[in-house]
């Protein structure tokens, strides 16, 4: 990710793949703490469905702009494919799962 990034980034026309680039690593701050911190499974794969759409057009974006940027980030769009699986099997095995309130972090 961060090879692509920086490939990129001093590049002409690289409006829409720094934006995506920066959505997805937002969305891949996020998933952890609300899968595992708050046990939120619903919205862990919804935040998983938005990581996979940002990181394919992130994929798509990068690769019009540096082919080999793009072609980086197939790996990574392929673990994010491997976690959404992971985790709405989870979800489906555990369907009773409540999340964790925030009240209870706090305390």
């Amino acid at each position: 990710m961060s090879v692509a990034g920086a490939r990129v980034a001093g590049l002409p026309e690289n409006g829409f793949a720094m934006a995506f680039w920066s959505l997805q690593i937002a969305l891949n701050a996020l998933w952890t703490p609300v899968f595992f911190g708050l046990r939120n499974l619903r919205l862990g794969l919804l935040v998983l469905i938005g990581l996979w759409l940002s990181v394919a057009a992130c994929l798509i974006s990068l690769w019009q702009v540096d082919t080999l940027s793009g072609l980086l980030f197939l790996p990574y769009l392929a673990w994010v494919s491997v976690a959404g699986a992971l985790n709405a099997s989870v979800l489906n095995l555990n369907p009773e799962q409540r999340p964790i309130s925030l009240n209870q972090i706090s305390n």
